[in-house]
């Protein structure tokens, strides 16, 4: 009975963490674009807001910059030229992470928003997660999260604009 319930709760863990869903519109127009813009707003940080947290964390403001770089960097890796996401504010595209929770350990709850020239919601997809770091600080934790996440979301992105070619 023991091996039939760890069973299910594997099954269903594994299951929650392939949870990410295109929840509105299509990646279409990204293909063959090139590059986009990338953004990534922080909803909550260990339960607290982003102005919390940094009030928190003294060094937020300096150390988010190199989150925001471990992030990019990994799911550019992932895209593998699909797509190259960075600081391109001219561009007509903009992709954004909403990060929506990062907890104690570092794990990450984050959408997918693609927004177009005038702001307007072109692509949704919910629930993107990805766990965070072992041991460490909660710096390490969370850029652990940001390498495992960036990967997360780069893999999603490349696949929905393959999917969008069919």
């Amino acid at each position: 009975m023991k091996k039939y319930i760890i069973v299910l709760c594997c099954l269903v863990f594994s299951l929650s963490t392939m949870a990410q869903k295109l929840e509105q519109g299509s990646l279409a127009l990204l293909n063959n674009v090139g590059k986009a813009n990338f953004q990534i707003e922080f909803l909550s940080i260990h339960g607290m807001t982003e102005n919390d947290f940094s009030k928190y964390e003294a060094d937020w403001e300096t150390d988010k910059l190199t989150v925001v770089a471990i992030f990019t960097d990994y799911a550019n890796r992932k895209l593998k030229g699909k797509l190259l996401l960075g600081n391109f504010p001219k561009e007509k595209y903009t992709v954004k992470a909403i990060v929506n929770e990062i907890n104690q350990k570092g794990n990450y709850d984050c959408d997918i928003v693609v927004l177009g020239s005038n702001k307007q919601v072109i692509a949704k997809i919910t629930g993107v997660r990805a766990k965070g770091g072992v041991w460490g600080t909660k710096l390490n934790l969370i850029k652990d999260g940001a390498e495992n996440t960036g990967k997360k979301f780069g893999e999603i992105l490349k696949s929905e604009l393959a999917k969008s070619k069919k």
